[in-house]
């Protein structure tokens, strides 16, 4: 039904066909059903094993090594053949297992619970699960349920609706079931703002105040929460910075093989080998000439990532995307949830006589404490009849303690995993609370929950009040149209008075300020209002005892009464605060170079001033949705987007424009958020983060990373995390290419000379895929190096196959490959020695050779014989691993037939080693002079 919230009630109904009165009849419910389904959302198909087990083999460098498997095998190399298929064998089972491992954590951690809604059927109130919820239900809503579906509203008692998560709105609305949206603000399609719509309630969203009636009007996939969830199947098959990195390289790959071959092919027909013998030479050069570790080593390394950023609560649902983060050059942030509490909190408070106070803490936990504005701390005696220096603050926060309708509340967790087994109870007293297991919680209006939780702060508790004869005589809850409360309590002393809380205009109306009061109030209210805090004034009136009865008997006329006698206590300035770690991760984020960007659904206003505080950069520019939709196909709406840092009054569609115009000028962007609202663009993004204790189902699902304790610094440890992971690529894949261009150079070198071959075809492969991959995987364990988070992110574009990259790798390999033709020349034609002894030779000095070349390559800077290695365990062991395994090559007699090897005597160990060593130094001084890094 199009617009349902602009047409009228009564035609509604009838579109329904149901009663106000008596809801549905149970055959209606069936039929309707039956047409339906039922009221969940459709959840995205989970990759099967066999999915995931195609994905990675789907790799250019497991297609390269699947070739040089076949051809091993038309050359009748048998051994090689399955020396090469296991190595993809492990390098794919590895990469299945972890991202399977990886799913079946997220699944756990998005186990959904049943809620139920209570519905009027037959003319009886039942309870129902909210997935049996069809239109034309009506919904007999109260404070604390979470609504099911969408619906119009029939009536209401001061009921406000909680709609963060589909609005990014802080602040709870109250709704209006009378409200006529027809002449409100609209956008180009007629259509009114979700927040603006008063006269609707939202699937997803939750009642935080007092009672109401709706007839359903969308279930499911029909609802606001089902449109903004089908924008998440949209095509997002972009490819991430890794991946497209590693396709690069694998085209690098072929190219080189090619070229290897080719120059082998000629050389050899120009010299005069047979054209056998030299088309086999040719093919096991193009072999050696594919890393076949790198697909094992890149695996382990990426899953490594993804366990050390699951120990800083950061759960990665794939490989690629653990590495994403650290190419990351614009993180867009939702505020609401992220980089705030979400949970109303009094920062402020302005008594008479201009004494302004601030108050300490994080959200809803009621720890914290009164400060001057020098931030000097208050102690607050309540025993006290006169507390003399600050009486003014106490009669002010007592009143607003006894006026809040909101409790505060503590999740027990049991150490069962059945949810069922969990409670949530009022906290009474704090003498009990354990400190080191608590998740506290507001049932109620958050605006009242932040007084509470002053309350809390300073000493007053349930508890507290009764045992200190508080007692309320009557109340008037709040009224969005009248826009206040009031209470009538007896105190301790037997003294009575009414306490009224609401906006500081109907403050003033209940006051009949003089011009100075009125201008003071006026000025401390804007100076609040000016810094996003949503302002609550509160005003107190003394009974006399000839007063008591009448305001016992009709509390509201004694009200209308006595207007004007009224005395305004202080105000309470209300803000959902930024959470206590985001400035200083902000900070670390600007400083990395990465712009930060707010994007929320609250006011322009109360963004602009969060951004401010928590330092972000040019918090002061700004842009709203309408501004977006009026010039988001514009050839200057990218630019806009740059200039801009926080976007407010967003809505899903906008916060995706955001990100994709981004994406188009090759930006590699994290969108962060928690909110159904934030699906679609967490979904768009590079990499999506959601919040994993706040965040909702939908948003969890759309995102690539969910961080399971919602902190805003976790991001940046998986930013630092992820750039360290792609230098540690960088280094074992210029590790393992040096090594195999080494090969390369030793063998043309060779053929040009005319000598027989310097390595047998299996001492090849005993070096690729026994030797070098052991120092290659401890390469991944590699510590930051100091300045991680200092540089700028790399370009997109610019791939791991760079012009300086390729040159250090071709230098050292160069190198290295000069040393490998000249022990083989030295060994075979000058000292006269058998082929066999000159090959083993070889073979011993690449891989000493290779070992030792981890020092030229850990450091971009220096040399990696330092301390630092002792700080990387794996590869200090994987180092003298390989040199055993080399012993073993060269001194098992089964592996000296297998692979062609001979024992070493002393002597020519010592040749080998101090050629290797040598050689070594010889790189470092090339790759210092000629500033290769």
């Amino acid at each position: 039904m199009d617009k349902i919230y602009q047409r009228e009630l009564d035609e509604v109904i009838k579109e329904f066909d149901t009663s106000i009165e008596d809801g549905l009849s149970k055959k209606q419910v069936e039929d309707i059903r039956s047409e339906t389904g039922e009221n969940k959302l459709e959840e995205s198909e989970e990759a099967s094993i066999w999915e995931i087990l195609l994905d990675n083999l789907n790799n250019i460098i497991v297609y390269l090594l699947g070739f040089a498997a076949i051809v091993s095998v038309f050359m009748g190399d048998w051994i090689e053949a399955i020396a090469i298929l296991i190595a993809v064998l492990i390098s794919v089972l590895t990469g299945v297992l972890a991202e399977w491992n990886a799913q079946r954590s997220v699944d756990a951690l998005q186990d959904m619970v049943t809620t139920h809604i209570n519905v009027l059927r037959d003319g009886d109130e039942i309870e129902v699960e909210s997935v049996e919820l069809v239109p034309g239900d009506i919904m007999m809503l109260e404070e604390g349920d979470a609504i099911p579906a969408d619906g119009r509203l029939i009536e209401v008692n001061n009921f406000a609706v909680m709609e963060s998560a589909l609005t990014g709105e802080s602040e709870a609305v109250d709704k209006d079931a009378d409200s006529d949206l027809n002449d409100g603000d609209k956008n180009e399609d007629g259509d009114v703002p979700l927040g603006d719509r008063l006269n609707m309630v939202f699937s997803g969203t939750a009642v935080t105040r007092g009672k109401a009636k709706a007839v359903v009007t969308a279930i499911a996939m029909d609802t606001e929460v089902g449109k903004i969830s089908e924008m998440l199947d949209e095509d997002n098959e972009r490819q991430s910075p890794l991946d497209r990195e590693i396709d690069q390289l694998g085209k690098a790959l072929i190219i080189v093989a090619f070229i290897a071959a080719a120059l082998v092919v000629v050389i050899g027909l120009i010299t005069g080998y047979e054209v056998g013998e030299i088309l086999q030479v040719a093919i096991i050069l193009a072999v050696a000439a594919i890393p076949e570790a790198l697909p094992a080593v890149q695996t382990i390394t990426l899953a490594n990532g993804m366990e050390t950023m699951a120990d800083h609560q950061a759960l990665v649902k794939s490989l690629s995307a653990v590495e994403t983060l650290g190419s990351t050059s614009i993180i867009a942030s939702d505020k609401t949830g992220t980089l705030t509490e979400n949970q109303m909190m009094v920062e402020r408070l302005i008594v008479k006589d201009d004494n302004e106070y601030q108050v300490t803490g994080n959200g809803y936990e009621p720890q914290g404490e009164l400060q001057t504005t020098d931030e000097d701390a208050i102690e607050l005696n309540f025993d006290q009849s006169e507390d003399s220096d600050y009486q003014a603050l106490s009669d002010l926060i007592i009143a607003g303690f006894l006026s809040s309708e909101a409790t505060l509340v503590l999740e027990e967790n049991s150490d069962e995993d059945n949810e069922e087994n969990n409670s949530a109870q009022e906290v009474e007293d704090l003498e009990n609370i354990d400190d080191s297991d608590k998740e506290f919680s507001i049932n109620g209006d958050p605006t009242d929950g932040a007084l509470t939780v002053l309350g809390y702060k300073i000493g007053l508790t349930p508890k507290y009040i009764e045992e200190n004869n508080y007692g309320i005589v009557g109340e008037i809850p709040f009224d969005s149209d009248k826009k206040y409360m009031a209470a009538h309590y007896r105190y301790p002393d037997e003294t009575q008075y009414i306490i009224v809380k609401g906006a500081p205009d109907v403050m003033s109306e209940l006051t009949e300020l003089n011009d100075n009061d009125a201008n003071y109030w006026d000025e401390k209210n804007e100076m609040l209002a000016d810094e996003g805090m949503r302002v609550i004034a509160l005003a107190k009136y003394k009974l006399e005892d000839n007063e008591i009865e009448a305001a016992e008997d009709d509390l509201e006329a004694f009200l209308d009464q006595e207007k004007g006698n009224f005395d305004i206590l202080g105000l309470f300035g209300i803000m959902d605060p930024p959470r206590s770690d985001v400035a200083e991760s902000v900070e670390l984020t600007q400083n990395a170079s990465i712009q930060l960007k707010m994007i929320t659904g609250d006011h322009p206003k109360t963004a602009s001033i969060i951004a401010k505080e928590i330092g972000i950069n040019h918090w002061e520019n700004t842009m709203t949705g309408q501004e977006i939709d009026e010039i988001h196909e514009s050839d200057t709406f990218i630019d806009k987007i740059h200039d801009t840092a926080v976007f407010a009054r967003v809505s899903p569609e906008n916060k995706q424009q955001i990100i994709k115009s981004l994406q188009d000028d090759q930006q590699v962007v994290a969108m962060t958020g928690d909110g159904v609202n934030d699906a679609p663009a967490l979904n768009a993004a590079d990499i999506g983060v959601a919040m994993g204790i706040r965040g909702t189902e939908v948003a969890k699902e759309a995102s690539d990373m969910i961080l399971t304790d919602d902190r805003y610094s976790t991001i940046v440890d998986a930013v630092r995390e992820g750039r360290i992971i792609f230098e540690n690529i960088k280094k074992y894949v210029s590790f393992l290419f040096s090594c195999n261009m080494v090969e390369i150079v030793s063998i043309l070198l060779t053929i040009v000379f005319l000598f027989p071959m310097p390595l047998t075809p299996l001492m090849i492969l005993y070096l690729n895929l026994v030797v070098d991959v052991g120092p290659a995987i401890g390469l991944a364990f590699e510590p930051a190096e100091e300045d991680v988070m200092e540089h700028k992110p790399r370009d997109k574009e610019s791939g791991l196959v760079s012009k300086g990259f390729l040159s250090r790798i071709i230098m050292a390999g160069i190198i290295i490959g000069l040393g490998a033709f000249a022990v083989f020349y030295i060994t075979y034609d000058i000292l006269g020695n058998p082929v066999e002894l000159a090959q083993t030779m070889t073979f011993a000095y690449m891989a000493v050779a290779q070992v030792l070349h981890i020092f030229n390559v850990r450091k971009s800077d220096s040399f990696g014989l330092d301390k630092s290695l002792l700080q990387n365990k794996p590869l200090m062991f994987t180092m003298v691993l390989s040199i055993g395994l080399l012993m073993l090559a060269i001194y098992v007699p089964f592996l000296n037939n297998i692979i062609g090897t001979e024992p070493l005597s002393l002597i020519a160990w010592a040749i080998v080693v101090l050629t290797a060593v040598v050689i070594t130094l010889v790189v470092h001084l090339f790759k210092k002079a000629f500033g290769l890094k």
